[in-house]
């Protein structure tokens, strides 16, 4: 009896919420936020992110990687419980914001030695290489006056800027970070000439969820994680990646 007392006390000092249901995160399957190495195994930011938060809320949880506008239906349908998405007014339709994880920044990059710019007019002419089925907003997406060239991902762009095939790329920072690493190039080969937008990454409770225990104990979790440091050591990012204005 006095152990299982003792075993009792532990678990509750613990936190361990062993009578909750695992909280089920939907994260996008894409580079560098979710996808799976060579021997299958998750990778990436988001599912770092997961990881980190879950053991801090000390929760069960079950993590599937989707095409983003998959997660967005999961969450829409109450299929997932939680997932980061971009904090916009309509994925408050749909979910509970429960704060800021990740400052993305979209950017303009050329060839290491460009002038920075400060009006989108300056790249009239230019060769400007997109994500191929990425929207970047109207000053891209409608400009009459360059010359858009699609890639298939991050990576193959930069190969193609360091080849001179376009003569700007355009692309998340967080992207970019990452396919520089992958290819094991110096962040100095490239840089950041034009921000085009700032957006933010927040965790979202589906509002066709039932799952309000396990919500308040992850925005608790994710204030502990932003106070101890531990989403700026997951999202840590090249300098002249994260000051770009």
């Amino acid at each position: 009896m006095r152990l299982l007392c003792c075993l009792l006390l532990l678990l509750t000092g613990t936190g361990f919420a062993t009578d909750l249901a695992p909280a089920k995160f939907s994260t996008s399957l894409v580079k560098p936020w979710g996808y799976k190495s060579s021997e299958l195994h998750e990778q990436g930011l988001l599912v770092q992110f997961t990881r980190a938060l879950m053991k801090e809320a000390q929760l069960p949880f079950n993590n599937v990687m989707r095409p983003y506008p998959r997660v967005i239906k999961e969450i829409k349908s109450g299929t997932a419980d939680f997932a980061v998405m971009f904090a916009s007014p309509k994925a408050e339709q749909i979910a509970v914001d429960l704060g800021q994880v990740v400052t993305i920044k979209v950017v303009a990059v050329a060839n290491a030695g460009e002038p920075v710019i400060d009006d989108i007019s300056k790249l009239k002419g230019k060769r400007v290489g997109v994500i191929r089925g990425a929207a970047y907003g109207p000053d891209i997406d409608d400009n009459p006056d360059i010359e858009r060239i699609s890639f298939n991902d991050t990576a193959q762009g930069i190969q193609m800027l360091l080849l001179e095939r376009i003569d700007v790329m355009v692309a998340s920072n967080y992207s970019i970070n990452h396919a520089l690493q992958e290819l094991y190039l110096e962040p100095e080969r490239i840089t950041p000439i034009y921000h085009l937008a700032t957006r933010y990454g927040n965790l979202y409770w589906s509002r066709a969820s039932n799952q309000m225990e396990q919500a308040k104990r992850l925005q608790q979790a994710l204030s502990r994680l932003r106070e101890q440091g531990v989403l700026d050591n997951i999202f840590a990012i090249d300098a002249a990646l994260a000051k770009q204005h």
